[in-house]
């Protein structure tokens, strides 16, 4: 099973707990620190569209934060023009664990636009 990207084996099964995943994220962080990243932006919907949200998440504090922050340091995404298309998959994980781990009304705004099957596109600020 893969969680933000990060394998756990079939033995563990199908429910990972909550502290596994925060426990790899972690060890992640210390393999390659995210300290050089103060603030991260997102755009929200279709590259050429005149819809297009920009977001900046600046809340360094937060589950969110250090999922978005690890997501841009590994190369398993293929960056392009400065900025990361961000995986469905990966936007609901992030979204699903941060409405339980983080509870501050920007971290809970940006879940909601998460949750929606909008594009989005990520680089460090």
């Amino acid at each position: 099973m893969f969680i933000l990207g990060m394998h756990f084996t079939a033995d563990m099964g199908n429910s990972i707990e909550d502290s596994a995943v925060i426990e790899r994220l972690d060890a992640q962080i210390a393999e390659t620190p995210i300290d050089d990243i103060n603030a991260i932006e997102l755009e929200m919907g279709l590259r050429k569209s005149d819809e297009v949200v920009k977001i900046t998440y600046a809340n360094k504090d937060t589950f969110m934060f250090k999922a978005l922050a690890t997501y841009l340091k590994d190369e398993t995404y293929v960056e392009k023009d400065g900025e990361k298309y961000l995986v469905y998959t990966n936007r609901y994980q992030m979204s699903e664990l941060s409405k339980k781990l983080d509870s501050d009304d920007e971290t809970m705004a940006l879940c909601k636009q998460f949750d929606s099957m909008e594009q989005f596109r990520v680089k460090a600020a």
